[in-house]
């Protein structure tokens, strides 16, 4: 037969307490572990966006950078292309080469007498026997009135029978509307320049010259025209 024990009264309050102590040490273990799991939660998230947030600027800084990467290709392409269309015009010695530059106060007067119907003029200087002279293919840029300049593109040259030496081309971006033509012979030297705003003259000797505007009354009925008779005339 089963015997039943009494609990006695010190006995009963020991046996709550242990289990009040239990289930408060369950409930802390339930809500530590909803915690644990709640911060864990949140650390993912939180390291979800860091690393969207990082690979969102290195995105971005691979995009700049592939579009500087092209532009700098498109730049030296550029570059490139206008070096080429340079080295096959001339270089700017070859351009001054067989010009003319303006007089100055120090500048003498030609001998050359200037007609009186002439308005516009200036002084030049330039080389009478230059060490080399314009060829066929070749740029160069004359200095007109007013502090302007034209570019002619040299198309023949030729020796003539008295030994003058003359080249002939056009003024650039006119097709062969404008033609120019200088002569040198041994102590003078002459050109004619026709632009769209009229023709021009230009005439020294030994050096010193007229660089003048021909009045209307005197343009050259025949643009480009042989012009050693008149060096020789000079002479």
């Amino acid at each position: 037969m089963m015997k039943m024990y009494q609990l006695s009264q010190p006995q009963k309050i020991l046996g709550v307490a242990l289990l009040a102590i239990t289930a408060g040490v369950s409930v802390l273990l339930v809500l530590a572990s909803r915690e644990s799991t709640a911060q864990m939660a949140a650390i993912e998230s939180v390291m979800v966006t860091r690393e969207v947030e990082l690979q969102l600027p290195n995105t971005v800084a691979v995009s700049v950078n592939s579009e500087i990467k092209i532009s700098q290709e498109n730049m030296k392409a550029s570059q490139q292309q206008i070096a080429a269309k340079t080295m096959k015009k001339v270089t700017p010695s070859q351009a001054t080469s067989g010009s003319w530059k303006m007089g100055d106060i120090k500048t003498g007067t030609p001998k050359i007498p200037l007609s009186e119907k002439i308005s516009s003029y200036a002084i030049v200087e330039l080389e009478q026997h230059p060490t080399s002279f314009p060829v066929a293919g070749q740029q160069i840029v004359l200095p007109i009135l007013n502090g302007q300049q034209v570019a002619v593109n040299i198309q023949s040259v030729i020796t003539n029978p008295n030994g003058d030496y003359t080249w002939s081309g056009h003024l650039e971006g006119y097709g062969t509307d404008y033609p120019v033509v200088m002569t040198y012979g041994e102590n003078s030297i002459f050109a004619t320049i026709t632009t769209p705003e009229g023709s021009y003259t230009m005439e020294s000797i030994d050096g010193l010259g007229w660089l003048y505007k021909n009045p209307a009354e005197i343009e050259l009925s025949t643009a480009g025209a042989k012009d050693f008779l008149e060096v020789n005339a000079i002479q």
